[in-house]
C-alpha cells in the first residue's frame, strides 16, 4: 500500500509485526545532528544517541534517536527527550534490526515546534533504473510543552486535507492516484504514535500469522 510523505511528521512504515520494548537497552551520545547548529531564535542543540536492542540470536544492534540539549529549563527538556526517545524506541522488538538503518535529519527548528524525519532509502536491486522504496518517520514536538504533537493536533480541517490528497498526483508512473479510503489511512495513521499504528496493522494484515 502506498502512503504519501507530504509534511515532515507524515508516518510511513510498512511493517508486518506489533512492536515492543526491548528488554536489554544502552543509551550511548553519538554525533551532533546536521542543522542543529543553536541561534538567538532558538537556542538548543540536537544531536544523536543510540538505542542498543538484540535480535532473535541475542545479537545487539543500534537505532539512533534524537536529543537536545542547553534548552535552559531542565524539567521540559527532560521531557522533550523523554518523548524523542519512546517515538523511536518504543515500538522496536527483535525483528527491528533493519531499523539500525534509519539516518535522522532536522526538517523544522524554532522555538515552538522541533521536527525530524528519520529515513531509510532501500535501493531497487533491479537497478538503477527502478524506484527506491523508502521507509520514513516524522517526529514533531512541541517545544513549549514537551509533547509530540500529531497530525489532527496541527490541522483541523482534516477533511480539506484529505480531498488535497486525492488529488495528488505523484508524478510517476508507477503510483496510481491516491483515493479516498487511503486518504482516510493517511490522515489516520499521521495522527497516532508508531506502537498504536504497528498494533492496527498487525491485526488486519493477512501475512501476519
Amino acid at each position: 500500500m502506498k502512503r504519501a510523505a507530504l509534511i515532515c511528521f507524515l508516518v510511513i512504515m510498512p511493517m508486518l509485526f506489533a512492536g515492543c520494548n526491548s528488554s536489554d537497552v544502552n543509551d550511548n551520545k553519538v554525533n551532533n545532528i546536521e542543522g542543529s547548529k543553536p541561534s538567538s531564535e532558538n537556542d538548543y542543540k540536537i544531536f544523536e544517541k543510540e538505542y542498543t536492542a538484540y535480535d532473535k540470536d541475542n545479537h545487539p544492534f543500534n537505532v539512533k534517536y534524537a536529543q537536545i540539549s542547553g534548552l535552559g529549563n531542565e524539567s521540559l527538556e527532560h521531557q522533550i527527550n523523554q518523548n524523542l526517545k519512546l517515538s523511536m524506541t518504543e515500538w522496536i522488538n527483535k525483528d527491528c534490526e533493519w531499523a539500525e538503518k534509519f539516518q535522522v535529519d532536522v526538517t523544522y527548528k524554532t522555538s515552538k515546534y522541533l521536527s525530524l524525519r528519520y529515513m531509510i532509502e532501500r535501493e531497487n536491486s533491479q537497478g538503477e533504473d527502478y524506484m527506491s522504496t523508502f521507509i520514513r518517520i516524522g517526529v514533531t514536538i512541541d517545544m513549549q510543552t514537551g509533547d509530540r504533537v500529531y497530525l489532527d493536533d496541527l490541522i483541523t480541517d482534516t477533511e480539506r486535507l484529505k480531498h488535497k490528497l486525492i488529488k495528488y498526483n505523484y508524478g510517476n508512473g508507477y503510483s496510481p492516484p491516491i483515493d479516498s479510503e487511503e486518504a482516510d489511512e493517511i490522515v489516520h495513521y499521521a495522527s497516532i504514535p508508531e506502537k498504536i499504528y504497528l498494533e492496527e496493522i498487525y491485526k488486519t494484515d493477512t501475512l501476519v500469522p
